[in-house]
């Protein structure tokens, strides 16, 4: 019996490394995508043997955990996390996948530490500009996020469409004389001025904004990106954006149009597509064929590296 159970050791250690780290955290992702939340628990559970995780990798892990009714693990990664600098507190409070844990004992504790962290992170902002662009934030949001229910209603080409978008548009001309003005005089603010969401909001007004806008200020989001104090991924879009509205090429394939001929929605005409993951990966964007996927799109071109 000895034997057999070093023998049983011995596999298990060797299996845990024949995957590396970052490979159980993906498969952790991956299994909490396809809804498998005990496998993607236990997967992020060997990663965590091997290394050290960040905040947002033992914050997934407590989702997972959570979700799997271990509420006693998801309350140790939620730990983790904040000590590792999780201060999303918003996110935290409303994230359904921790709902679960409530009413559990040390759920407050938890937040007090996220709240700790937050206030810290949050003590030099400039807290009038961070509220002020974080309101523009659900302007420019809120009747989006309910633009697919009303088409389903309504459906696309009906009044009732024509004027939800016409409320939108209105809105977006509010925000961006808004948001230029702050631009204007005091530049693209970035997330140590003001946190990521509302340095989020300065490049979404001015995704929705007409061509010569999104142009005079694209230099300022690349110049913020340049220092860190602005995402990169944003800054893709935006360059798609512009390049599809020049009628060019598009180059991280985030723009994605309706084709009158078929009904169905369709990419944008991309520059160099066999290489087109490698550009999205380097400004933090995941692979093209898992963010199709929302359109029902499907993309099975060969990917290449340059």
């Amino acid at each position: 019996m000895k034997s057999f159970l070093t023998l049983l050791f011995c596999f298990l250690i060797s299996f845990l490394q024949a995957q590396s780290f970052e490979e159980l955290v993906q498969q952790g992702e991956r299994l909490y995508g396809e809804g498998k939340y005990p496998e993607s628990a236990e997967a992020y559970g060997n990663a965590f043997k091997l290394n050290e995780g960040t905040a947002m990798q033992y914050y997934n892990a407590a989702c997972s955990s959570s979700l799997s009714g271990d509420n006693e693990q998801a309350l140790i990664y939620l730990n983790l996390s904040a000590d590792k600098g999780w201060l999303n507190l918003n996110h935290i409070k409303k994230d359904q996948d921790l709902s679960g844990l409530h009413h559990v004992q040390g759920w407050e504790d938890v937040l007090a530490k996220v709240q700790a962290n937050k206030d810290d992170f949050e003590k030099d902002f400039d807290k009038d500009l961070k509220t002020q662009l974080e309101k523009i934030y659900i302007r420019d949001q809120t009747l989006r996020q309910l633009y697919a229910e009303a088409e389903k209603k309504f459906g696309r080409d009906s009044e009732e469409m024509n004027y939800f978008w016409g409320l939108v548009s209105e809105q977006d001309s509010i925000n961006e004389q808004e948001v230029v003005k702050i631009i204007d005089e005091r530049g693209w603010v970035g997330k140590s001025v003001v946190g990521g969401q509302a340095n989020m909001t300065l490049w979404l007004v001015i995704q929705h904004a007409p061509l010569d806008i999104q142009e005079k200020y694209l230099p300022l989001l690349k110049a913020s990106v340049l220092l860190g104090e602005s995402q990169g991924s944003h800054l893709a879009l935006l360059e798609d954006r512009i390049q599809m509205r020049q009628g060019k090429p598009q180059i991280y394939g985030s723009q994605i149009i309706f084709d009158e001929e078929t009904g169905k929605e369709m990419i944008y005409e991309i520059w160099e597509p066999e290489f087109v993951n490698q550009r999205r990966k380097e400004v933090g964007l995941g692979p093209i064929e898992d963010y199709v996927k929302r359109w029902g799109i499907e993309w099975d071109m060969e990917q290449k590296e340059k």
